[in-house]
């Protein structure tokens, strides 16, 4: 379970990767996503990574260049 203190640590983090990271080096704006319990800035432009092994191969090939950087580790 998290605490105030932590959901205030990981709402930090989020900002401050918004505030230095706002736009992927493709022009399209980045945005905070929620992934297998984690947190990711990524480039709006593509989805996130969903359904099988081979779908989700595809997608990262395809997301190449595009930002993709991890903020929370596990909560």
């Amino acid at each position: 379970m998290t605490t105030t203190r932590e959901n205030t640590r990981i709402v930090a983090l989020i900002e401050r990767a918004e505030r230095q990271t706002p736009f992927c080096d493709c022009g399209e704006p980045t945005a905070a996503v929620a992934e297998d319990r984690q947190i990711w800035l990524a480039c709006t432009a593509h989805p996130s990574h969903s359904g099988g092994t081979f779908r989700r191969l595809l997608a990262t090939l395809a997301s190449t260049g595009h930002t993709r950087k991890l903020i929370v580790e596990p909560v």
